[in-house]
């Protein structure tokens, strides 16, 4: 296109052309940039000399307009694709951390590559509490799917009151069946994982991960707490899995410090960076301060990797009182259900929690019946008072699950599980390695009705 001042089209925009006009522009080549039938911008190429542009110059102006197409195309598809995967990263994170009476939390979330690092804080029975940090490998879209569906089995096996070992035996094979139906085969394995349960009655933190870093662990005085946690396999590596859980008594005060490779700046590796580490156990050394400055402390001092995501789950352990808790030994005898209510009656009345003595006597009888009928050995029984919760809990030296029956009209047993339903907020199985614990959880403040318990009044009655 030859280019002279009296141009018509010139008039259009004398102000945006008078550059052309003043640089003496003598012709000029316009290029669309055109990817998937749509015109994403043009390319324009000037010549001063008088000598005007040929068919050579065409070819490549036609040249330079594709590629660039291509590469504008590339990187505004890779721009959306990073926004939706940084969006459905963050919106399967979990929301607020729940309030608990086991730990204090608090954390750092860095998405910098929309990859799969996820954490969550998981509220167990018995006051116990689940601390989880894990890593997809990849970036994406498919990681972070990958990511929300670890984090939903991880928290579904959590809740079935597994112990660590075995919540990542089980998602070990949840990862190796998304591995065997995912195509990219860019990576060893699916993620890696560590999960720490603690308990704030026993004090005592149990320690498993797969392929992930280990926690770190500091006193109340700022030292740190060295413990050998074993280094499983990472998830879906396939050859099978045997992860080995690590046990600690922790003093009320410490922190636990859960990380991902992205924060400590290392590779992929199970251990992370020793370095890195010492300079976290060094910005943890002040355990007092608050956790949210401590966060974001370890982010400044840490400097996290800028091409992998980092998380920081920090947590610090509290002990419930003594006198919160009601412990007894009973024999495995059908005339100990009335002590059992006595018991609790008593207990209560010293936590002026009377309004809740009849609804929890009623619970306490059915599960200790149940431990005497169906379990072996003494049976325990435990009352918690946590905050606004009341914790029963009943165990037996038997491994066997109770199953929840609906009995019929003219049977005079088989509702003692259901009766612990409807009186309770909630109730479920706890597995040890060498007995079970039945527990039910009510919330105080919250009254039963009165034709549940009328109806449970009567049946107790005609069974006792």
């Amino acid at each position: 296109m030859q280019v002279t001042p009296d141009d018509p089209w010139l008039a259009t925009d004398p102000d945006g052309f008078a550059v052309l006009l003043g640089r003496k522009v003598h012709s000029m080549i316009v290029a669309p940039l055109t990817a998937r039938d749509t015109v994403l911008g043009l390319l324009t190429l000037y010549r001063s000399r008088v000598d005007a542009f040929e068919d050579a110059d065409l070819d490549v102006a036609r040249q330079a307009a594709a590629t660039a197409a291509v590469h504008l195309d590339n990187a505004r598809s890779y721009r959306r694709e990073h926004a939706v995967a940084s969006t459905l990263q963050r919106r399967l994170q979990p929301g607020v951390t729940p309030r608990l009476s086991a730990v204090e939390t608090a954390h750092v979330y860095l998405p910098e590559s929309a990859g799969g690092a996820w954490f969550d804080v998981i509220p167990l029975s018995g006051t116990r509490v689940a601390l989880v940090v894990g890593d997809v490998a990849g970036h994406g879209i498919e990681a972070a799917a990958t990511m929300g569906q670890l984090r939903v089995a991880l928290r579904t096996l959590a809740l079935q009151d597994l112990e660590t070992d075995e919540v990542l035996t089980h998602l070990d094979e949840v990862a190796g069946q998304l591995t065997a139906v995912d195509s990219r085969g860019a990576h060893p394995y699916l993620a890696t994982c560590a999960v720490t349960v603690y308990d704030p009655v026993s004090r005592q933190c149990t320690m498993t991960r797969a392929g992930h870093p280990a926690p770190v662990l500091v006193d109340p005085d700022g030292s740190p707490i060295h413990v050998d946690v074993p280094l499983g396999p990472p998830l879906g590596s396939e050859g099978g899995a045997a992860y080995v859980p690590a046990v600690a008594q922790l003093p009320p005060g410490c922190l636990v410090a859960h990380v991902t490779n992205g924060l400590l700046g290392a590779e992929e590796d199970g251990d992370g960076d020793a370095d890195a580490v010492h300079r976290l156990e060094h910005v943890l050394a002040t355990p007092s301060r608050p956790l949210q400055e401590l966060c974001d402390t370890a982010v400044y001092r840490m400097a996290p990797s800028r091409h992998d995501d980092a998380v920081l789950l920090l947590a610090r352990t509290e002990c419930l009182p003594p006198d919160r808790i009601g412990d007894w030994t009973l024999p495995a005898d059908a005339s100990v259900v009335g002590t059992a209510r006595r018991i609790v009656a008593q207990q209560l009345a010293a936590w002026d929690l009377d309004d809740c003595a009849f609804t929890t006597e009623i619970i306490v009888s059915e599960l200790v019946t149940n431990a005497i009928l169906h379990g072996e050995g003494p049976v325990r029984l435990r009352l918690i008072h946590d905050e606004e919760r009341l914790l029963a809990e009943v165990t037996d030296a038997s491994s066997a699950g109770p199953h929840l029956r609906h009995a019929r009209a003219g049977d005079e047993g088989g509702r003692g599980l259901y009766i612990v339903m409807r009186l309770s907020a909630h109730w479920g199985v706890r597995h040890g390695r060498q007995d079970k614990t039945i527990w039910s959880e009510q919330r105080l403040g919250e009254k039963t009705p009165e034709d549940l318990l009328a109806a449970v009044d009567v049946f107790d009655t005609a069974g006792m």
